[in-house]
Formats: structure tokens, sequence, C-alpha cells
């Protein structure tokens, strides 16, 4: 009765810690052409050597898109801007009149400061200047680093690819640590 008993908490215990998951909250805002027809695109560099970050974004993006038929070319006839930011989620960012990014303070169960990781892309027609998609995704992040956040962030951005969405939030949950670092016999 007792390993009976044993055997059907170690079952229960996954499904019980995992509705116990922390959630992340990813922040999603879309914009351009409904239904936009693939396109080569040349990249716009950055003026100034960029963090490494940036470069796993670039790559991230670029085979996201080519999956989607669009390809980087020198002589693409669309244009892709990449931009990223993170900041420690305690600071407002403010422009005279509009504040951009309100301050989070940290929350009670968290260990450490919180941090807001932003990837934002534009692709836009050369010959026009139309623009084909935009998008924004970020996250606060507690102690995940801005490169571990990446692809789920570049995913976020090109979701709606096509299907421009505007502002929403999706929530997921974060992956559980292991509680046994062996297999228990």
């Amino acid at each position: 009765m007792m390993r009976a008993a044993a055997t059907v908490v170690l079952l229960l215990l996954p499904v019980c810690l995992s509705a116990c998951a922390p959630t992340v909250d990813t922040r999603i805002n879309s914009s351009g052409a409904a239904d936009a027809t693939p396109a080569d695109y040349n990249i716009a560099m950055p003026h100034a050597a960029p963090p490494a970050e940036y470069d796993a974004a670039q790559s991230l993006i670029a085979a996201k898109l080519a999956v989607r038929g669009y390809n980087a070319s020198p002589a693409g006839t669309a244009y892709l801007q990449i931009g990223i930011a993170s900041r420690p989620a305690n600071l407002t960012l403010k422009q005279p009149g509009t504040v951009l990014g309100a301050a989070i303070a940290k929350p009670a169960n968290k260990r450490c400061p919180l941090s807001d990781y932003r990837l934002s892309l534009s692709l836009s027609n050369i010959a026009d200047g139309r623009e084909i998609y935009a998008a924004s995704a970020s996250e606060f992040h507690c102690p995940q680093n801005f490169a571990a956040a990446l692809p789920i962030l570049v995913d976020a951005a090109l979701a709606d690819l096509g299907q421009p969405k505007g502002a929403y939030v999706v929530k997921r949950k974060l992956p559980t640590r292991k509680l046994f670092a062996r297999s228990v016999p």
C-alpha cells in the first residue's frame, strides 16, 4: 500500500510542479501588409560594431525568413532593419511628454532585478518605403540573459508576418528545473 501511494505521489509531482511553473508575458506588436509577398531583402547594418546578441538575432531572423520565402540579397527589393535593446526594468524610458517604457519594480518572489529584453524588426519596400512588416517582441526576465530569450523573441516577432495583429500579450510557462539529477530506482 505504501509503495502504491509513493508511486502515485511521484507520478503526480511533475503535474503539480508544472502548474506552479513561473510564467512570462511576451509583449508583441505587429503591423504591415496582410498576405505580404515574399521578397529578397537587403540588411541594414548598424553604424557601430554590434553586440554578439545582434549577430545572433540577425542569424535567427534570416533563418526564419528563409523558411517563408524571404532571402538576404544585396540586390533585394526590401530593406530589413533589426534592433535589440536591454534595460534594467526599474528604469523608466521617456521622451519629452511620453513614457516609452514604465519602470517595473522587482517582484517580491524574485531574487534578482528584472531586465526588459526587446527585439524589433522592420521590413520595407526599397522603391517606395512602404512598410511590408514591422514588429517588436519583449519580455521581462530574471535571471535569464538576453541570448537565452532571443530565439523566443524572434519567433514572437515573426509570428504575424503576413497577418499582423497589432498589440497583444502571449503568456507562456518557463521550463521547470529537474528535481532529480539521476533517475530514482
